[in-house]
């Protein structure tokens, strides 16, 4: 199967789950001034994207393997072929009915990130990169970051810490908190932001934005920090990922 027929089926998979999403977000306004079963509402909606992503994309790609946020890890028929799917990143925008939350997954061959989609489902857009075919926000639009160098006019999303995001403020970056590092690295994808630092994030927070990234003209490094854990450094250019590192 090519790489473009992954991203096809991901996109169908995900704009089916997101019909779901914008219903229930509208129905969480209700639930706000009630707060009557308001946080098993935002949880079952968190599930049932997932199981309907899981359905979805194993109905066009059988056996493949699955890494998803709320049931883990499912071996498929074939292991090097796996999923990585997280259902609404951003949660707690999600449940405060703040839109500003996505739809996350990417696919990985052999070990490696090959195809990313990170969707918005307020907005109905979508961004989409393959290994060494580029990142798009829809079918057309060609993504590039934004390739600044100097910190001092750099906007960077942190999940971070509060003293080490006043140290990068030190440096001279302005910051943002959002809620969301799936949307976060899609916007740096996209020029919006010059850089994303993260910690103590999952693989389906950040998977999809790995290849945005790179396809982009990005930087991006990311460990491993504990079981299933990851930071994550992503850049426009060289020069402000160096000087963001240098304040960690």
């Amino acid at each position: 199967m090519s790489n473009e027929a992954d991203i096809r089926v991901m996109v169908v998979a995900a704009e089916r789950a997101a019909a779901a999403i914008v219903r229930d977000f509208g129905e969480l306004e209700k639930l706000q001034v009630s707060r009557k079963g308001f946080k098993d509402f935002v949880t079952s909606a968190d599930l049932r994207t997932e199981r309907r992503l899981v359905f979805e994309l194993s109905k066009s790609r059988p056996g493949f393997s699955f890494i998803c946020e709320e049931s883990g890890q499912t071996l498929g028929e074939i292991e090097d072929s796996v999923w990585i799917i997280d259902p609404i990143d951003g949660t707690t925008n999600f449940m405060r009915g703040i839109p500003y939350f996505a739809i996350n997954i990417a696919l990985m061959e052999g070990g490696e990130i090959v195809v990313g989609l990170t969707l918005d489902p307020m907005r109905g857009s979508y961004f989409t990169a393959t290994k060494g075919c580029g990142a798009f926000i829809g079918k057309r639009q060609r993504l590039r970051v934004s390739g600044r160098e100097d910190l001092n006019e750099s906007l960077i999303a942190v999940h971070t810490d509060t003293e080490e995001e006043e140290r990068i403020k030190k440096l001279g970056a302005i910051t943002r908190r959002t809620g969301s590092v799936a949307m976060d690295l899609a916007y740096l994808a996209a020029g919006k932001y010059d850089a994303v630092l993260a910690r103590d994030v999952g693989l389906w927070d950040i998977a999809s934005g790995i290849v945005l990234i790179r396809e982009s003209g990005g930087f991006v490094d990311y460990k491993e920090t504990s079981p299933n854990r990851f930071t994550i450094l992503a850049a426009s250019s060289q020069a402000v990922m160096s000087g963001v590192d240098c304040s960690r």
